[in-house]
């Protein structure tokens, strides 16, 4: 059975060949792949790729590196909390809107939602609700779950009804308050609307700074956006700065199985606070290609990650001048806690940058790692189109513009290559759809719903 190897260079891990020790991406030289040290107990795993090992002697150079982070199936018995589910309890605040648009099966089906998420709680957890319409309300205020609660929250849902306009960001600040004042080791604030916010504050960016707030202060914002009518943009600028996930809810027979699967994702996280710290030379910088994971110095903020979930996080690297010659080593940590509380640590594998003042454009690029970012591109280009396109028409078209002109060029690094000249010309399209003054709903949802799920590990849920 072939080992396995890893190229010091671009960081891609293969069988080990048969011949000459060789990289079969980038030609790199081969090591063996480190097995775990059984006296490290962080069972999360972490690594990265390169997409260019070389770069011009004497230059700046610009490179992105493909952070993977894997959580397990299960958390190992001597991580998990020390309750008898072992996990640590938790806070859900149910965020409904409950306007005119939301009559008929979509109120009856988030409410049933609600029912199905108590249930799922166990006693002791702790649950609070907020309604927004033309008003805000909490007929939930936070309680402990028992069989009392679940008793009373069925008894509120009977009594509410659907009608008045959409107070979204009135009732995102309400859910929050009730985090706050219930506040447990987890707290998940999960909005679910039908519609456009038309009701107090609507600006894309301040409603999000409420989510980012949030999520500073330990709290996770997530959101469903269900139907065709409500606004992608906000929904997604929420879940992004709240540290959560967005889902794309095309009918309103979908509703439980996604609030319950949330709900369900922050019942089982397999890391907390995690952040990956690259050791890099002094004056390079650090950007991320997603607003999901902000960046301090070197260190990226990865947040809570739920178990059975792969993240894949691109960084944009600026590296400072080299010398003819250098070979510059990469390397990283992911940090995280545990539910049981200890904090652990997995060290990424290094990749390395070769510097030579002969060099090509374009010399040095790893095809499969080059379609990676390319694809992140895209997704960031699709949020931030869809984002722009809430100002105005033009400013959409502008972002549009711009994002497809830094995808062609980062492009040329693979020369001609038809398998990511269709891609690009299908993100095109896509991009036109988001900026177009008569958006396509259906079309415009999931092509925002897809850039999250790949930005955010976020699942599938099907029925309950």
């Amino acid at each position: 059975m072939p080992r396995l190897m890893r190229c010091r260079y671009c960081g891609t891990l293969q069988d080990e060949p048969s011949g000459a020790k060789v990289c079969v991406q980038c030609g790199g030289e081969l090591v063996w792949e480190a097995s775990p040290v059984e006296a490290d107990r962080s069972y999360v795993r972490a690594q990265m790729v390169l997409d260019q090992i070389a770069a011009p002697a004497g230059q700046v150079v610009e490179r992105h590196l493909v952070l993977t982070v894997e959580t397990p199936d299960v958390v190992p018995a001597a991580e998990q909390a020390s309750t008898a589910s072992g996990r640590e309890a938790l806070h859900f605040v149910a965020v409904l809107d409950i306007s005119g648009s939301m009559q008929g099966a979509k109120i009856a089906a988030a409410k049933q939602a609600v029912l199905s998420a108590v249930q799922r709680l166990q006693d002791g957890d702790t649950f609070s609700m907020v309604t927004f319409s033309t008003d805000v309300r909490c007929p939930m205020s936070a309680r402990q779950v028992d069989d009392g609660l679940r008793r009373a929250i069925r008894s509120s849902l009977q009594e509410i009804r659907a009608g008045g306009q959409t107070a979204l960001c009135g009732g995102l600040e309400m859910g929050i308050e009730q985090a706050k004042a219930g506040r447990r080791d987890t707290n998940l604030v999960l909005l679910l609307s039908d519609g456009q916010a038309n009701v107090g504050e609507t600006d894309v960016e301040a409603v999000g700074r409420r989510a980012m707030a949030a999520r500073a202060d330990g709290l996770t914002v997530s959101t469903l956006g269900v139907g065709r009518d409500y606004n992608e943009a906000l929904m997604a600028e929420i879940a992004l700065d709240g540290g959560g996930r967005f889902y794309h809810i095309a009918d309103a027979s979908q509703i439980a199985a996604y609030l319950t699967g949330e709900l369900g994702e922050m019942a089982s996280l397999a890391a907390r606070g995690a952040a990956v710290r690259l050791d890099l030379p002094q004056g390079a910088s650090v950007q991320t290609l997603s607003t999901a994971y902000p960046v301090e110095g070197c260190e990226v903020l990865v947040g809570d990650i739920p178990v059975s979930t792969t993240l894949e996080i691109v960084v944009r690297v600026l590296l400072p001048p080299q010398p003819d010659g250098t070979r510059l080593p990469i390397e990283g940590v992911l940090r995280y806690r545990s539910p049981a509380g200890s904090t652990l640590s997995s060290p990424l594998n290094r990749v390395t940058v070769r510097y030579d003042a002969t060099l090509l454009a374009g010399a040095g690029a790893v095809r499969p790692v080059v379609r990676r970012v390319l694809a992140h591109m895209q997704d960031a280009s699709v949020l931030a189109t869809s984002k722009a396109a809430t100002r105005s028409p033009s400013d959409a078209r502008t972002k549009s513009a711009g994002a497809l002109a830094s995808m062609r060029a980062y492009a040329n690094l693979l020369g001609e290559d038809e398998e990511v000249d269709a891609a690009l010309d299908e993100g095109a399209q896509v991009l036109r759809a988001m900026a177009a003054p008569n958006r396509s709903g259906t079309k415009t949802k999931s092509a925002t719903h897809a850039a999250m799920k790949r930005q955010r590990g976020s699942k599938e849920f099907g029925d309950v």
